[in-house]
């Protein structure tokens, strides 16, 4: 069965979502924090954007969901600077969106 470049998009936003906040929520090494925060800035915020489109394309859509969650990430981030609220664990909430953007993407994907 082939699956369309959205619920693929759906599907990777979902892992890298809850295995961004795995990495950086766990206690024993810093390392994985490091990991986990390059995952949750690549993937989360671009694919709850891009499983609702489709690009046309797997690498446009890859590298759509690339670009998409770094400025959402690099924009957050920002703001939190700019407003002297510097609170890295609030972009946790970045995964959170993810998850719950995929979720109802394949979700509504399999009530057609």
């Amino acid at each position: 069965m082939r699956r369309s470049r959205t619920e693929v998009t759906a599907y990777a936003g979902i892992v890298a979502s809850v295995l961004a906040t795995a990495l950086v929520l766990a206690p024993s090494w810093h390392g994985s924090a490091l990991v986990g925060a390059l995952v949750l800035a690549c993937v989360p915020a671009g694919a709850a954007v891009m499983c609702w489109v489709d690009s046309g394309e797997g690498f446009a859509q890859a590298g759509l969901t690339l670009v998409v969650s770094l400025a959402v990430f690099a924009l957050g981030s920002a703001i939190m600077i700019w407003a002297a609220a510097w609170h890295p664990q609030a972009l946790l909430a970045l995964a959170g969106v993810g998850l719950a953007s995929c979720l109802a993407r394949l979700t509504r994907r399999v009530h057609r």
